[in-house]
């Protein structure tokens, strides 16, 4: 068994990526599962019901888990047609602008989401019987997540003048499309 040490920030980032990876996939096959379990029970004359909270609650957290995803490739939608035209150093300034307004933006929902979370955990999740601030508590990772991204994009801007960063050497031959191994 390899083992596994955190000795750099790219080692950090390798270990949330993997983490992150992991956690998708294990609740995408628990939605999985569980949709496919609801229309078994249903088939049968018996449906379950605790099929269509679990995976409306899991579906919220892997959308997190998404949105965090799209924040690190620098995928989310958007027009930039204006900005694609303006000088690279311009961009960049923009780019920084916009994390800068967006960080500041994504604490105050992190400070709000304590009382949202607060209201909603005297609220059960009927069928499961969990507080509903299970469901809504997924804004602070949400928020923590993505501020983490948009601090090291901009410090990537700022050291290499690049938006998405490329943390180790590994992550710019292995391009996630087109895997491709020297000889």
């Amino acid at each position: 068994m390899k083992k596994f040490s955190i000795k750099t920030p790219a080692d950090a980032v390798h270990a949330l990526e993997k983490a992150e990876q992991f956690v998708a996939v294990v609740l995408f096959n628990i939605i999985l599962f569980s949709l496919f379990w609801q229309a078994f029970t249903r088939k049968i004359g018996s449906p379950a019901s605790w099929t269509d909270e679990t995976s409306r609650l899991l579906f919220v957290w892997m959308g997190v888990l998404g949105c965090h995803l799209a924040q690190r490739e620098n995928i989310h939608v958007r027009i930039d047609a204006i900005l694609l035209s303006l000088p690279k150093k311009v961009q960049l300034v923009i780019e920084v602008a916009i994390n800068v307004v967006m960080i500041g933006l994504l604490s105050w929902i992190f400070y709000h989401t304590f009382s949202i979370v607060a209201r909603k955990s005297y609220m059960p999740l009927v069928t499961l019987g969990i507080s509903e601030s299970w469901l809504y508590g997924a804004m602070f990772l949400w928020t923590a997540l993505t501020v983490f991204e948009m601090i090291a994009q901009i410090i990537n801007v700022v050291k290499n003048g690049e938006v998405v960063r490329a943390w180790v050497i590994e992550d710019v031959k292995n391009d996630f499309y087109d895997i491709k191994e020297e000889p």
